[in-house]
């Protein structure tokens, strides 16, 4: 829950900004996917960072039972409490619980291929890349959490450059999303390129070129404007990790694969601990790697499957802070102008006429459950007492 205190008095409008520390669910801080012509052996997972508590959350079961046929890439939503999971076998987005339980059909039917996904968990839509050899089926698309509203975003149409038609991208490999900077991420495993777009699919930039292998898989440093990413290849010493800045300059190695770890295949970021989660899709280990560069060391070793997508979860994060843009008296009605409003949150503004009160004795007087993240007013019809000296508001956020 947080809190924003609002007082009316003799001497106008006082704001003071105040929280509490939202408790955080109990929940691993890995989550990795397994893949293989195996069906037995395509797995949703978790485990600690230190290897420690490796549990199978789910396991398809294929079409006779849970439907789910191959366990190809997997996102977290912490907010929500969901993982969502790529079937690249029937073109397929599922969600279940961070538990495992609740699988939940987001879509089927895809035209192509999927290949990676990445969410906005604010607004509760999926991006999600598509891979095919024939050209016009590599995509980048975004859905809602429900599968509607599916939108082609932006369409690779090939080689382009030296006056050659097309955009030059060649396969939708992997997607990583900046919302903050309006960005989308694209690794192409064709034209051997790390590619940005805007959001809305405009804006097409090249920011880096793999030499000798193909880029799998992006983790975004979102504060510091850098990608980083993972390249493969049938020889060892072309699997990197590298980083570039998001306007293309800086491209540097961070890793180089030697000794077991074998193929860098998709890696994501704990900055707060300056620490590279990478799977390893030829040793079939999770390995953690500093992230200024040194050397491996195993998380997770001895899959019994391809170690594909790797995702480090912190637990859920705190709902964003609301502002107060504008207060209004109108008679006896408060009106409250709020932004940062997000997508399922519930307001409350409580009253009381004593700073003092316990919070479970103020007054519930408006009340607003967002269907989407968007800038909202409050007004709380008869919210104000008048001739009272002083009354007190808390905007409490759940």
């Amino acid at each position: 829950m947080q809190k924003l205190v609002l007082t009316f008095g003799l001497f106008g409008v006082c704001l003071l900004a105040g929280g509490r520390a939202q408790a955080q669910a109990v929940a691993p801080p890995l989550y990795y996917n397994t893949s293989s012509s195996t069906l037995s052996l395509n797995t949703l997972d978790s485990v600690a960072t230190n290897g420690s508590g490796n549990a199978v959350l789910l396991t398809a079961t294929g079409v006779d039972f849970n439907k789910v046929n191959r366990c190809t890439a997997v996102a977290v939503d912490g907010r929500n409490g969901r993982l969502f999971l790529i079937d690249g076998a029937t073109s397929s987005l599922w969600s279940v619980n961070l538990n495992g339980s609740g699988l939940t059909l987001v879509k089927n039917g895809l035209a192509s291929f999927p290949s990676d996904l990445a969410l906005d968990v604010l607004n509760q839509k999926i991006y999600f890349t598509t891979s095919s050899t024939i050209q016009n089926n590599n995509t980048v698309q975004q859905m809602d959490y429900t599968g509607n509203n599916n939108t082609v975003l932006f369409t690779a149409t090939g080689p382009g450059g030296g006056g050659l038609p097309g955009n030059g991208v060649s396969r939708c490999t992997a997607i990583a999303v900046d919302l903050l900077n309006s960005k989308i991420f694209i690794a192409d495993a064709g034209a051997q390129k790390i590619w940005s777009i805007g959001l809305n699919g405009s804006g097409l930039t090249a920011l880096a070129t793999a030499t000798n292998s193909i880029p799998t898989g992006l983790a975004l440093d979102v504060t510091n404007q850098q990608v980083y990413f993972t390249v493969g290849s049938p020889v060892q010493s072309t699997n990197l990790i590298q980083r570039v800045n998001y306007n293309g300059s800086g491209l540097v190695t961070r890793f180089t694969a030697s000794g077991g770890v074998q193929r860098c295949t998709a890696l994501d970021l704990d900055l707060a601990h300056a620490t590279i989660y990478l799977s390893d899709a030829g040793a079939n280990t999770l390995w953690r790697v500093p992230l200024g560069g040194g050397s491996a060391t195993t998380v997770l070793g001895g899959l019994t499957a391809t170690a594909k997508k790797v995702r480090w979860f912190s637990g859920p994060p705190p709902p964003p802070s609301p502002g107060i843009t504008g207060i209004f008296l109108s008679g006896t009605n408060v009106l409250l102008n709020v932004t940062n409003g997000y997508i399922g949150g519930t307001y409350y503004l409580l009253t009381s006429t004593n700073l003092a009160t316990p919070l479970s004795l103020w007054l519930p007087v408006a009340s607003n459950v967002l269907a989407v993240s968007v800038n909202f007013s409050l007004t709380a019809t008869n919210g104000h007492i008048a001739n009272i000296p002083k009354q007190f508001y808390i905007l409490r956020v759940q």
